[in-house]
Formats: structure tokens, C-alpha cells, sequence
């Protein structure tokens, strides 16, 4: 792939290809611009010569995020206790989300080691885990996390699943034990083949050496194989494990069967080592492809799991218990801190509030509410403070509790190469047999038809296959990292070949996440007190105009002069913010007077919010719905290959469709007004075995289960995380026609490595039934077709 094709520019932080424009012009997003200064401003610059060539994921808006870290003084003071009970030294696990090299390694201990009472941290880039050591008392951890976070690092609570990484942790120990056992079994095998006798005096045990060698491999890897074929055949499916069980088990048993009858044409002990090895092995590259990227991103719930229920609405904040969700009753008062997600369906108690609709319709908009409303489950708290709601259900009974349930339906099943296996090993067999029976009665040798027979079974193992395509799986999850995409499922590859529709949700997943601001040259006209005052106004909120003035405002060159403004901002719900300094002065942004707020720009826009001192209006702000740089073109490149373009939102009709007609889409494929229920059943309506479902928020949870595969470019989302197939990075959506290609390129080269095995096949199996076949040239011919297999993989998807 050529990833400079076109105007493409590659961000001089995380090394991600984008499409320069605006105000940004090396970076892909304002986070990236924001970390990389404060790196080279903090004396950190040595992370670039670490990272080298490696593409990181974007920061985009995460170090913008007011995130609560609240839980973690809760989880130090829960450590120092259990310390100073049981003695030694306080430490603490975490998940890390952002840490991809040892250039963040290298990172994050610096940034360590300049925290008061901190003794040491180690850190696991491929789990995304850090353990850290401190001094009681004098270690800040909520400090620690959020100066992480200025660099593009979230800490999470530890996962405490102590099957995170277990699939590779326990491959590389039985490839490690298989491995030894082969080298004893072929270097025990070799004086055999150089011509010793069977009456010198060590053959016999050299022989139960690698008798004992083989058979330590069966028990340990093989039994990989064998559990894994016969959970298949239990529910009636095939897969590649069942011929490499058999092939395994008929070797070994060939193999025991000449040790008894003393017939060396039987022996195949050694072949059975570096066979089971050679299985695990590619078995490992497929289960680290794809487990890297699932550890990438924070294993996180960003549901309330608990609320703090208060006696009654006159109760002061904090005073009132907390309680799970689960428990919750109808009556409940509860309070729903700033960017708390609301559980259930309740009514506002408190004052008036701001809330977002994004987790129901998909759109970040901030709607007002006033006392009395009623507030749907999954609105969030855009606002600063605490509301109160008084529960009208059940959490079971909610919306909420329907997007974060797990994904169910029935495992993909691969029929065609199910089909395929069916007939191998109905070949394969039927050869075997005929070919011992037809060598038996020629012959007359019981003994030769065995060997025969047990030949054709062991060389037509599937050996070729079964370390190529684990390997054409890596190469292909390499190239797709490299363009910002992280494959989660192994078998999406099989799933993207049937895929004939692609449904896009709009907001967040064809637009960006946040509105763009039109006119960012107005900050250019702001003084720095002015500058800082504003920064002071949106820092913590959550309001979408405020993330994007935020995000604009962290483009500046000039690093902001905090001191120059001190003040504490009150947010007044349905009208903005506003907040006096230390000299009296009213700073306010939200809405724009009657005047301002009525006046049409040249561009039709008009102004949605504005920065005021004592009155005076400095700046007016209009911002837009953005479509991710390149959309429009990619989306037309998805139509010429064949792929049936949708678009289906939570959004207004109208905006809908004239989003589609911006991407040059039928208004017959744009569809709106559907929330997450619709959105299900509108899948599940029109071939959901041929959909692929791209979205970025809760609203798009359902769909996502009705979908062959799915999608997001919401790495943040907790609830998407466990049912996505894959995730991308960056501004665009170009990531998604390569996973595409890469897809098609994956499927020609298995097929490549598929027309070999079968010619590699013919001929072995040929040889075994003219009766030329013996362990040493099987021995021999496994690892060459092996190897020409590796190399037609390198040579197809190693060009990028």
C-alpha cells in the first residue's frame, strides 16, 4: 500500500497518515500537537528516537478528557491497609491504555520518577499493565494519573483477569517444553539415519529416548490440538485442528507400532516433535496478532456500577449511600455526577440540567432540561454538578442495561472451509487405506501395506496450512496497525469475504467526534488574559462547543499563562457558563445575545455561542458538523468495489440525508430517526450475514450483535469494545477500504498457499504409494514445503 499517495502527511507525534488541513498541518489532531509539545517542552524529546519509524494510536481528544480518578485514592488506601497487615513493601496493578513501545516505556518511567514517594514501576507494554511501588503517605496517585494523561496515557483499575494474555502466556510454555522434547527426539533420530546399527549397545535407548521425547510432545501440545478438534466435532463443525489431530495421533501411532514390531519404516518419533512445535508456533503468531490490540485499549465499564442514594431531595451531596444499579427501585433518589452516565429512567429533581442524548441517538447536542422532566436511561451529565433523579425503574428494566449487555448469537462458521476439510480428510483416508490394503495383498508384508499407509496419513498433515495462514493472519494485522486499524478477532478475515453492505452510523463515525469550529481565527484576536479566561471556561466541560474550543484552543503555539486568571466556573443550565476573577470581572460563554445570535454569516452558518467580559461580547463562535477528512472519497472508492453503502443514524431526517448527498449517497441508503432498537431491527431485516456495521456509540451496541462484523473508531468506548471485531485510529476513514484490500490480499495469498499444499500433496502422497516414503524424507520434505509457504506469504503481503 502506498500510504504517501496523495496529499497524505504523516504526524510528526504518532506517526499516523492524515490529510493536512486548517490550522493543523504536521499533526493529525490537536491532542497529537498538545503531547508533543509538552514533550519536547518537557526535556522528553528522546521518545522520538525510541519510537523510530512506529506508528502510535492518535491522541485525539483524550487528554482533553475531565476524567475522575477518584477510585484511585480509594485503591491506594486500600493497598497501603492490606501492607501495613501483612507487611512488605505497598504496590498496586493497573491497566494502562496508550503504551504500544518501548519508547512509551521509556515515557512513562520518566514522567515516574518525577513523583514524590515513588519507589519504582514496571510496566507490560503487551498487556497494557503497570505494577507501581511507593512510600505511604507520599505518593499523589490521582496527580501521577492525570500528568499521564497530558501525555496520552489513561490508567484504569487492574482488570483482575487473570486470563489477560493467558492464550499466548500458555502457547509459548508448551511450545517452549515441545521444542526441547523435538530437538532430544531428531538429535537422538540422527544416528540412525547416519547408519547406526540396531545391535549397537546405546540404539535401544537411544530409541526409547525419543520414544519418551515424542510422546512428552503428544501430552503437552498435542493435547492442544485434540481438545480444541474435539469441542469442534461435539458441535458438529470442522476446522483446521481436526486433520491436525489426526495426523498427529496416526503418526504417533504408527510410530509406536513399528517401535513394537521393530519396523524402522514406522518410526516417525522426531517428525512427531517438530510437527506439534511447528503447530504451536503458528498457532502463537495468530494469538498474538490479535491479542496485542485487544490489551491496547482500557478493558473499562464506563457504566455506573454504583450511585449514592440519598433519604431525600434536601439531603446534601456526598451524605447519601452508595448503591450498585442492580439494586435500584422505583422511588429511589439517586445523584448523577458531571459526566456520569443516568442508569435508569428517572425524573429531575434538582434544578435545571444539561444533558447529552449521545449514548440513545448517537448525537453529542447538549439538550436542557427542566425540574420535573423526565430523563431517559443513558442520558449523560454534561453539566458541573450533581443531579437528582427519582428512579422510575429498574436498572434491569432499562435501556442502559439492554446496550451494555454482552453480545450473543451463535459463533461463525466457516462452512465452505468446513466443506473442504470434509472432503481432505475423505481423501486422505480413503488413499491411506487403499494404498496399505493394495501394498498388503501385492505384497504379501503386513508390515510394508502398514507403512504405507501410515506414510500417506503422516505427510498429508496439513502442515504447510496450518503455519502459513497464522502467518499471513500477523502480516496482515502488522500492515493494518501500521494504518492505524487493530484487528480484534482472528476470524474476521473469513467473515470480511462475505461482506456486500456497509452501514455507517453518522455522528462520530463519518463526522468527527466533536463540532468543528469554523472560525478558530478568532482565538488569533484574543489576548492572552482573554485566552486564559476562556481555557478557564471550558477546561472541565463536557458540552461539545466547549470540547471543541478546548481542542482549538490546545493548537496554540503559546503555552497559557494560568496565572493570569483564578477563577471558579458555575455552570447555568441552558445558558452557558460563567465565572468573576480575582478583579470582579464576569467572564461568560454561551449563548450569543439576541442580535449576535439572529446575524447570518457569509457561509449561511450563524453563531451558536460567544465569549463575553462585563457584557461585552469578545469572540462569537460558530461551529459545524465536519465530515473525517477523505470521507467522501473513500466512500465512493466502497461503491466501486462492489459494496453497498449506508448510512443510519439516531439523527433528524434531514440531516441525514444531506450528509448522504455530501458523500454522494442516495437519499434511499440514508436513514434516520432510529434509535438503538430500530437501528437492531433494521439490520436484522436486510441480510445481516452480509453487513458490515461501523459505529462509535452505545446507540450502535444492538446493531453491532445483529452484524456479521463490526467496527468502531471509538477505542473510548467501553461498551462497543467487547463487540467489535476491530477498531481504527486517526481523523479519517481510509483505514477501513485498506482492512478491505488487505482482506482481498489475505484471501489470494491463502489461496496461493492452498493451490501449493495441494501439489505438495499430490506429489508426497504419490511418492508414499509407490512405497518410497520413509521417516527421513519426510522429515526433510515437512520443513521445505513448510518454508516455500512461509516465503509465497512474505512475498505477497510483506509489500506495503
Amino acid at each position: 500500500m502506498n500510504a504517501k499517495a496523495g496529499a497524505q502527511s504523516a504526524c510528526r507525534h504518532c506517526g499516523t497518515f492524515f490529510t493536512p488541513g486548517g490550522r493543523l498541518t504536521d499533526f493529525c489532531c490537536a491532542g497529537c500537537q498538545f503531547v508533543h509539545r509538552l514533550i519536547n517542552d518537557s526535556g522528553l524529546e528522546r521518545f522520538y528516537a525510541l519510537k523510530g519509524k512506529r506508528s502510535l494510536a492518535p491522541v485525539k481528544s483524550l487528554v482533553f478528557q475531565n476524567r475522575d480518578y477518584t477510585w484511585l485514592e480509594e485503591a491506594r488506601a486500600g493497598a497501603e491497609a492490606a501492607a501495613e497487615e501483612k507487611g512488605g513493601r505497598v504496590s498496586l496493578d493497573l491497566d494502562v491504555q496508550g503504551i504500544a513501545c518501548v519508547a512509551c516505556v521509556w515515557l512513562i518511567e520518566n514522567i515516574f520518577r518525577r513523583q514524590a514517594g515513588g519507589l519504582r514501576i514496571d510496566l507490560n507494554a503487551h498487556l497494557g499493565q503497570l505494577r507501581v511501588w511507593w512510600t505511604p503517605g507520599k505518593f499523589d496517585f490521582q496527580k501521577f494519573a492525570a500528568e499521564l494523561q497530558q501525555f496520552g496515557y489513561v490508567l484504569g483499575p487492574h482488570s483482575g483477569d487473570a486470563r489477560r494474555g493467558a492464550g499466548s502466556r500458555d502457547l509459548v510454555l508448551r511450545m517452549g517444553l515441545c521444542a526441547a522434547f523435538a530437538l532430544n527426539a531428531m538429535a537422538f533420530t540422527l544416528p540412525r539415519y547416519l547408519g547406526m546399527r540396531p545391535e549397537f549397545e546405546l540404539a535401544r535407548l537411544f530409541q526409547l529416548i525419543t520414544v519418551l521425547s515424542a510422546t512428552f510432545c503428544l501430552l503437552i501440545g498435542g493435547s492442544y490440538f485434540f481438545r480444541r478438534a474435539w469441542e469442534g466435532i461435539r458441535r458438529g463443525r470442522l476446522h483446521i485442528d481436526t486433520p491436525i489431530s489426526l495426523g498427529i495421533l496416526f503418526a504417533y501411532g504408527g510410530s509406536m507400532a513399528g517401535w513394537f514390531l521393530g519396523v524402522e519404516e514406522l518410526l516417525y518419533f522426531d517428525f512427531i516433535g517438530i510437527f506439534i512445535f511447528l503447530m504451536l508456533l503458528g498457532r502463537w503468531l495468530q494469538q498474538i496478532a490479535v491479542e496485542k490490540n485487544r490489551h491496547r485499549v482500557l478493558a473499562g465499564d464506563t457504566r455506573p456500577n454504583r450511585v449514592r442514594c440519598y433519604k431525600s431531595a434536601e439531603a446534601r451531596e456526598g451524605e447519601g449511600e452508595m448503591v450498585e444499579v442492580e439494586r435500584l427501585g422505583r422511588g429511589d433518589l439517586i445523584g448523577i455526577k458531571a459526566g456520569q452516565v443516568v442508569p435508569v429512567r428517572g425524573e429531575l429533581r434538582s434544578g435545571d440540567a444539561e444533558l447529552s442524548m449521545e449514548w440513545i441517538n448517537g448525537e453529542p447536542e447538549a439538550r436542557h432540561w427542566r425540574r420535573g422532566g423526565m430523563i431517559p436511561a443513558g442520558a449523560i451529565n454534561i453539566g458541573r454538578g450533581e443531579l437528582r433523579l427519582r428512579a422510575e425503574e429498574r436498572y434491569e428494566e432499562s435501556l442502559l442495561a439492554k446496550l451494555m449487555a454482552p453480545a450473543e448469537g451463535a459463533a461463525f462458521r466457516n462452512l465452505k472451509l468446513e466443506t473442504v476439510l470434509r472432503i481432505y480428510l475423505a481423501i486422505v483416508l480413503g488413499l491411506g487405506l487403499v494404498g496399505g490394503m493394495v501394498w498388503f495383498l501385492a505384497a504379501g508384508d503386513p508390515a510394508k501395506g502398514l507403512q504405507v499407509a501410515i506414510s500417506v496419513l503422516v505427510v498429508s498433515c496439513p502442515c504447510a496450512l496450518g503455519i502459513a495462514i497464522p502467518l499471513a493472519d500477523e502480516m496482515a494485522v502488522i500492515v493494518l496497525r501500521k494504518s492505524g486499524l487493530f484487528v480484534r478477532n482472528w476470524d474476521l478475515w473469513a467473515r470480511l469475504a462475505k461482506v456486500r453492505r456497509i452501514i455507517f452510523d453518522k455522528t462520530g463515525t463519518l463526522t468527527l467526534e466533536v463540532p468543528e469550529l469554523i472560525n478558530a481565527e478568532v482565538l488569533d484576536a484574543l489576548g492572552s488574559k482573554e485566552k486564559d479566561a476562556l481555557r478557564f471556561l471550558v477546561r472541565d466541560s463536557l458540552h461539545p462547543f466547549s470540547r471543541s474550543i478546548r481542542e482549538a484552543l490546545a493548537a496554540e503555539t503559546d503555552a497559557p499563562s494560568w496565572s493570569s486568571v483564578t477563577m471558579e466556573p458555575e455552570e447555568i443550565p441552558g445558558s452557558g457558563v460563567r465565572a468573576k476573577d480575582a478583579d470582579g470581572v464576569c467572564w461568560t460563554l454561551g449563548k450569543a445575545p439576541g442580535r449576535e445570535a439572529s446575524r447570518r454569516c457569509a457561509d449561511g452558518s450563524t453563531v451558536d455561542c460567544v465569549l463575553q467580559r462585563d457584557g461585552e461580547v469578545l469572540a462569537a463562535f460558530r461551529f459545524r458538523e465536519a465530515l473525517r477528512p477523505g470521507a467522501p472519497e473513500e466512500i465512493e472508492r466502497l461503491g466501486r468495489r462492489g459494496y453497498e453503502v449506508c448510512i443510519l443514524s439516531g439523527d433528524r431526517e434531514e440531516k441525514v440525508r444531506a450528509l448522504g448527498r455530501d458523500l454522494g449517497l442516495s437519499p434511499d441508503n440514508c436513514f434516520g430517526r432510529h434509535d438503538p432498537e430500530e437501528k437492531a431491527a433494521w439490520v436484522r431485516a436486510r441480510e445481516p450475514g452480509k453487513t458490515l456495521y461501523i459505529g462509535d456509540g452505545a446507540n450502535d451496541s444492538l446493531a453491532f450483535g445483529e452484524a456479521l462484523c463490526s467496527g468502531t473508531p471509538a477505542v473510548e468506548s467501553a461498551v462497543l469494545q467487547g463487540k467489535s471485531d476491530f477498531y481504527f485510529l486517526g481523523r479519517g476513514v481510509r483505514a477501513l477500504r485498506e482492512l478491505l484490500e488487505i482482506a482481498e490480499r489475505r484471501k489470494r495469498t491463502v489461496a496461493r498457499v492452498f493451490g501449493f499444499s495441494v501439489s505438495y500433496n499430490v506429489l508426497a502422497v504419490g511418492l508414499c504409494l509407490a512405497g518410497w516414503m520413509n521417516p527421513l524424507w519426510a522429515a526433510v520434505l515437512m520443513p521445505v514445503s513448510s518454508l516455500v509457504s512461509l516465503a509465497l506469504v512474505s512475498l505477497s503481503l510483506g509489500r506495503t
